[in-house]
């Protein structure tokens, strides 16, 4: 039973890096259709991602210890690499695209460490916690989605001025944030209803 489950998780953790790559790749793809070229910053941002993405599967998918060891020097490298991008600007962007390199090389340090030092029992779950995390990922859903219809009606009706930036990042906050908040609930609770 044990080992049905890890495959069913794996394939999930991997499902989940070749959609966030593929993400990247459309994100490039629309950037180059929308402004006639891609920049070095939004190149680096892209591998950045691809490479943080294939390195957490790695780490998460893999058991052994040697995974996180090799995340950590992975991650340790990334931010050595992006403070000399952002110290020598090689690029016209080159301390966008060094910040990136850097937070992303946390990111990984952070996620390694941490597995390392979690007990291997701790990703057990139970019929109840899997149900009580779809619910909060669908009320998470449901909840920005609302909100996208909000923002976009204040918008068109010139309510106020809403930048891409804004709206993207509060959509991007409110997903994971609003998820725990509901995980948490429906845990105090006992279940979903």
């Amino acid at each position: 039973m044990e080992k049905t489950e890890k495959r069913i998780k794996d394939r999930r953790i991997v499902l989940t890096a070749l959609l966030g790559i593929l993400a990247v790749i459309i994100a490039l793809l629309v950037i180059y259709l929308g402004t006639g070229g891609v920049s070095p910053a939004a190149v680096v941002w892209g591998l950045m991602i691809i490479a943080l993405l294939a390195a957490l599967t790695a780490v998460k998918t893999g058991r052994k210890k040697e995974y996180n060891y090799f995340g950590v020097a992975f991650g340790a490298l990334m931010v050595v690499a992006g403070l000399t991008i952002s110290f020598f600007s090689f690029f016209g962007d080159g301390e966008i695209a060094g910040s990136g390199m850097i937070t992303g090389g946390f990111i990984l340090l952070f996620i390694c460490l941490i597995s390392l030092k979690r007990p291997a029992d701790r990703d057990i779950r139970d019929e109840r916690s899997l149900k009580i995390g779809t619910w909060a990922i669908s009320y998470s859903w449901y909840l920005t989605f609302l909100l996208v219809i909000v923002m976009f009606w204040l918008s068109y009706l010139d309510v106020v001025t809403i930048k891409a930036e804004t709206a993207l990042g509060v959509l991007i906050m409110l997903m994971p944030l609003s998820t725990v908040v509901f995980q948490w609930y429906f845990s105090k609770k006992g279940d979903v209803y």
